[in-house]
């Protein structure tokens, strides 16, 4: 196979940075960079090594931006410097967003789903909430850089979060026994939807993530239902597009899964911060990535933010997490396919 080519934007804004002398990574730095992730090209190492030396001099431009005051978020090489990420989300493309009912959140919460809610609207919210001070989150997973399994992350982590408040004991749940398991129209580490994890998880239950733990790959269904540790008895899924919704339900009810369109450089490089991407889009059909609204804020200079659980691990962004421009025009989508289990 021939080494692929940049695309023709890439490689000029890469000529452009030659001639301003910003590309200036040595040969010893690629070295170490491939041995701290491991990473191994076959006779794709130059193509890799144009993505990673176009990278580097945007993060440094970035950061002296940041250390000016003019952007609010930091950046910094990771394990996904030398990629494209945009070429795996392609196949994702065959597996269109499932049509989901349209649910009303309100007043009548409590009654209609017999869950206990002392209900607060948008307007009476006079702070933020983070529901990883309850003890209801778990530790940030690694869905690893190859494998689109970020969709059983984020159900996983929505429903044990969810029971973890019913049951007022945290136990981890499996994303791996979804991504081997759960039928198409989910597609293992080839991408899924968080609803259709729900629908299988309603008749099939989840395993603890220690009696199933993870690896970045799809494998043989090796799950046997006799031995669930948690189900849902149904879902609720937000379609009016509305972030003080959002905040509602994040605030009364617990974490949300939600869906974001992350293919940008700025959300791959993020090292802290709040994240604001101008390109990002909010439809739903350009929503790429899975994962789990743990609570919200207000920063003094930068304004009202998501704060947001990944599964890229703890060394990307802050511990694992990310902090998302909230009340800026439904930033990246996060409020287009907002969802979360019925536990009750």
């Amino acid at each position: 196979m021939s080494t692929p080519r940049l695309p023709v934007v890439q490689g000029l804004i890469l000529l452009l940075l030659v001639e301003l002398g910003l590309t200036a990574v040595s040969d010893t730095e690629w070295v170490q960079y491939k041995a701290k992730y491991n990473k191994k090209y076959g006779g794709r190492d130059g193509y890799h090594r144009a993505l990673y030396e176009q990278r580097a001099p945007m993060v440094q431009h970035n950061n002296r931006l940041f250390s000016q005051g003019k952007v609010g978020f930091k950046m910094e090489i990771n394990q996904f410097s030398d990629t494209d990420q945009s070429v795996l989300f392609r196949y994702r493309s065959s597996i269109p967003p499932p049509l989901e009912p349209s649910t009303t959140y309100g007043m009548n919460y409590g009654t209609t789903y017999g869950i206990d809610v002392n209900f607060k609207s948008y307007d009476q919210i006079t702070g933020g909430v983070d529901w990883r001070q309850y003890g209801y989150i778990s530790e940030v997973g690694n869905q690893g850089t190859q494998c689109l399994s970020c969709w059983a992350f984020s159900t996983s982590g929505v429903l044990e979060a969810h029971l973890a408040k019913k049951n007022k004991k945290l136990v981890p749940l499996s994303p791996q026994h979804l991504v081997d398991c759960v039928p198409y129209p989910n597609n293992g580490c080839s991408g899924g939807w968080v609803s259709v994890a729900f629908k299988y998880m309603m008749k099939k239950g989840i395993a603890t993530k220690e009696s199933y733990p993870y690896e970045p790959k799809a494998r043989d269904c090796l799950w046997n239902s006799t031995n669930s540790a948690g189900t849902l008895t149904d879902y609720v899924t937000l379609s009016s597009y509305d972030e003080k919704e959002l905040a509602e339900v994040v605030y009364n009810v617990g974490p949300v899964a939600v869906s974001i369109d992350h293919l940008h450089e700025e959300f791959d490089q993020y090292f802290g911060g709040i994240l604001s991407i101008p390109a990002c889009r909010s439809s739903r059909t350009d929503l790429t990535h899975s994962v789990l609204v743990v609570g919200f804020g207000t920063h003094p200079k930068w304004g009202d933010y998501w704060l947001i659980k990944n599964s890229y691990g703890i060394e990307w962004g802050e511990n694992g997490y990310f902090k998302l421009a909230r009340n800026a025009n439904n930033m990246c989508g996060v409020a287009s396919l907002p969802q979360y289990p019925i536990v009750g």
